[in-house]
C-alpha cells in the first residue's frame, strides 16, 4: 500500500510539473497569439466586430506616408538595430577579448559593464537620467570643456533625445553580451591558445582566426537576439520619453495603440505584419551563420 501511495504521489507530482508549463504555453502563447491573429482581421464597427482587411490597408497607407508617426517609428527602430548590430556587438566582442586576455584595466571594464545587469531597470533609468541631466557632473564637464553657456536637457530635446536613449540601450546591453561572450571564451581549451602562440600567432589573428570561430555559436545567438530585438524596443522609450521628441519605435507605437488608443485590432494587424517580416529574416540569418560556422577551418 505504501508503495502504491508513493507511486501515486510521484505520478501526481510529475503530472503537475508537466501540466503547469503546458497550461502556461496554451494560455499565454497559443491562445493569446491565436486570438491576436483573429483580431488582426477584424474592425470595430457600430459596437460590433466585423471581418475586414481595413487594418492592413491602413497600415500600408501609414507606412508609406513620411509624415506619419509610424513611418518615423520605423526609421528610429532601424537606428536602434543598426547601432546594436554594428556598434554594440563588435564593441562587446573586443571588450570580452580584453577581459579574456586580462589586458591592463580589464577589471574596470568588467565592473563598468557588468553592473547594469544586476541593477533594477528603474534604478538604472534614474541613475542614467541623473548622469546626463542638466545639473549633473557630466553636464558640467561638457559645459567647461566646450565653453557652453548651458547644457541641453538631452532626454527632453528633439535633437538629442533619441541618441541619448540609444546610448542607454548600448550601455545596458553590454553586460548581457559580455557575460555570454566571456563565458564562451573561457571555455576555449588553453592548449589551443598555447599552440597558436607557439606558432607565432599575434593578438589580431588569434581573435579573428581562433577565438571568433570557436565562440561563433554564441555570436549566432547574439545576432538572432539582435534581429529579434528590432521590433521589441519599447521599454526605454516608455521610461524616458513616452514617445515624445520623435522617439517612437515600432514596438512602443504598437504598445501605445493598445494601451492608450484601445486599437487592439489595428495593433494586432501591425504586429502580425512585422512578425511575418521578422520571422524569415531571423531564421535566414541563423541558417547562414550555421553554414558559415560549418565552413570555418579551425
Amino acid at each position: 500500500m505504501k508503495s502504491k501511495a508513493r507511486n501515486y504521489r510521484r505520478g501526481l507530482f510529475i503530472l503537475g510539473m508537466i501540466a503547469l508549463p503546458m497550461l502556461n504555453f496554451l494560455i499565454f502563447y497559443v491562445y493569446v497569439n491565436f486570438n491576436s491573429i483573429i483580431m488582426a482581421f477584424q474592425v470595430l464597427k457600430e459596437g460590433e466586430l466585423t471581418w475586414s482587411m481595413n487594418n492592413f490597408v491602413l497600415f500600408f497607407e501609414q507606412i508609406t506616408d513620411t509624415e506619419t508617426v509610424l513611418f518615423g517609428a520605423l526609421g528610429n527602430t532601424m537606428k536602434f538595430f543598426s547601432v546594436q548590430l554594428f556598434v554594440l556587438l563588435p564593441a562587446t566582442t573586443l571588450i570580452a577579448y580584453f577581459i579574456y586576455k586580462k589586458i591592463f584595466g580589464y577589471r574596470f571594464f568588467r565592473i563598468m559593464f557588468f553592473v547594469p545587469t544586476i541593477l533594477s531597470t528603474v534604478l538604472l533609468t534614474i541613475l542614467y537620467s541623473n548622469i546626463i541631466g542638466m545639473n549633473s557632473p557630466v553636464a558640467k564637464l561638457f559645459q567647461n570643456l566646450f565653453s557652453l553657456p548651458a547644457v541641453p536637457e538631452f532626454l527632453a530635446d528633439k535633437r538629442y533625445a533619441l541618441n541619448a536613449i540609444i546610448v542607454y540601450v548600448v550601455w545596458t546591453g553590454f553586460g548581457t553580451n559580455l557575460i555570454l561572450l566571456s563565458g564562451a571564451m573561457n571555455r576555449i581549451p588553453s592548449e589551443v591558445i598555447e599552440a597558436a602562440r607557439m606558432d607565432g600567432v599575434g593578438a589580431f589573428r588569434e581573435l579573428v582566426q581562433i577565438i571568433l570561430p570557436m565562440v561563433w555559436p554564441t555570436m549566432t545567438t547574439l545576432l538572432v537576439f539582435t534581429f529579434v530585438g528590432i521590433f521589441t524596443t519599447s521599454g526605454p522609450i516608455l521610461m524616458f520619453t513616452e514617445g515624445q521628441w520623435d522617439t517612437y519605435t515600432v514596438a512602443y507605437w504598437i504598445f501605445e495603440q493598445v494601451y492608450s488608443g484601445g486599437r487592439y485590432e489595428y495593433a494586432s494587424a501591425v504586429g502580425l505584419i512585422f512578425t511575418l517580416i521578422a520571422l524569415p529574416i531571423v531564421l535566414g540569418v541563423k541558417k547562414l551563420m550555421e553554414r558559415w560556422q560549418e565552413s570555418v577551418d579551425y
